[in-house]
């Protein structure tokens, strides 16, 4: 079953809804609470992925009968690659994408293609993107990609793989964006991958993972996306700290996948992070004051884990959307700095220990819609102007008091 990432999920409500297919065939997934209102720059980033100009070669006739005889044959003949056919040239054919002469994009995402993915592949020697997402393929991973010595983008979401991801998978050089999640993988994730320099977009999400993964996914310094969720079966691990070194990651999504001990203080390093998504983990220990300070966050998900100590007063984080420190043991009171956050629109602290007055500032976020703070020991009066604001949801389980007297 796909998930979503980033959100909140009552106790009697376990359906998730699935991830998103969006632009340009790059398939990148939000989640339901943790949406954007306009495109944040890593996919305006990933949307214009440097494409290496192909010289015109006038080999579009060649490539039409491998595509023809071969390819199309070895793929099963689906029925929706009826418009592959000798009386229109490749470039013409709405699955096909041709830079000059040369073919050099093969997107095929949710075709009902059933067959392994063939080594015929690789003879289109200007092939940069391959989308093969949303299919019924099988099989361990496609080797015979590594004859595809120019290919940067290779999105396998949402098929039938099985097996380990192969100890050589370096040897796709190129690659600048890999999706396998929502397969069967299984074994260990390969220190391998960590040679893949290039790489901008890693998603191993919800696969069958039984090992770990490795710290060399510290080393790949380009990367900007990072997604290894919902990989419960996970041997428990801590978050290693060379994960601190990946300056320039925009998202990282690491919910659902068995993490012990604390969230490393390397991570105050990870100045560019837009989202972070820890959640539903064994995380213990506190907070790092670092999160709270990145520019660019707009979604915090910690929630269903283990951490404790107080939430840092200071809080910089001024492009906040979206909060959730649920389900933790985390005591003190409701950071005065929350009302800082003009652009929050969601914020949940209910189930913790959390004590005192909600601030008087947290009524004034002009765009406060739902508000959770249920099951604390907070007291005290409910800051008036709360209610003109927000959706107060559920304050049961403490003491406000009101004019009228005592709310539970």
């Amino acid at each position: 079953m796909t998930k979503t990432l980033c959100q909140f999920v009552d106790e009697d409500d376990q359906e998730f809804v699935p991830f998103s297919s969006i632009y340009n065939h790059l398939i990148l997934r939000f989640p339901h609470k943790c949406e954007m209102s306009q495109l944040p720059f890593f996919i305006l980033l990933l949307i214009s992925l440097p494409l290496q100009v192909i010289p015109q070669n006038h080999q579009t006739a060649d490539e039409q009968t491998l595509l023809l005889k071969l390819l199309k044959p070895q793929l099963g003949n689906p029925p929706s690659l009826q418009s592959w056919n000798s009386t229109s040239s490749p470039c013409d054919w709405p699955e096909i994408v041709c830079t000059g002469d040369s073919v050099t994009e093969i997107l095929l995402p949710n075709k009902n293609i059933t067959q392994k993915i063939p080594a015929t592949i690789c003879d289109l020697k200007n092939l940069i993107k391959l989308n093969l997402s949303y299919n019924f393929i099988p099989g361990e991973f496609p080797r015979q990609l590594y004859n595809c010595t120019k290919l940067q983008v290779l999105d396998l979401f949402s098929n039938y793989f099985v097996g380990p991801i192969p100890d050589d998978i370096y040897r796709i050089s190129s690659l600048q964006f890999i999706d396998l999640g929502s397969n069967n993988f299984s074994g260990n994730i390969p220190p391998a991958i960590g040679r893949l320099s290039e790489l901008q977009v890693l998603y191993l999400d919800q696969n069958e993972f039984s090992g770990t993964f490795p710290v060399e996914i510290g080393n790949l310094s380009n990367l900007r996306i990072l997604a290894l969720a919902f990989n419960d079966k996970f041997v428990p691990a801590k978050i290693p700290v060379e994960f601190g070194k990946l300056k320039n990651l925009t998202a990282l999504y690491f919910a659902e996948a068995n993490l012990i001990g604390e969230i490393p203080d390397s991570f105050n390093n990870l100045s560019s992070l837009e989202i972070l998504d820890l959640s539903n983990n064994h995380l213990d220990g506190k907070i790092p004051i670092g999160l709270f300070m990145f520019k660019n966050l707009t979604k915090l998900c910690l929630h269903r884990n283990r951490l404790s100590g107080k939430i840092p007063k200071t809080v910089e984080t001024l492009n906040l959307v979206h909060i959730n420190l649920s389900e933790n043991n985390l005591t003190g009171s409701v950071p005065e700095d929350f009302g800082k956050l003009q652009n929050l629109q969601q914020l949940y602290l209910f189930l913790n220990q959390l004590t005192g007055e909600i601030p008087s500032s947290v009524g004034l976020i002009p765009n406060l819609l739902n508000f959770q703070v249920f099951n604390n020991n907070l007291s005290g009066v409910l800051p008036p102007e709360l209610g003109l604001h927000s959706k107060l949801e559920v304050v049961e389980g403490n003491q406000f008091i009101q004019k009228s007297g005592v709310i539970n």
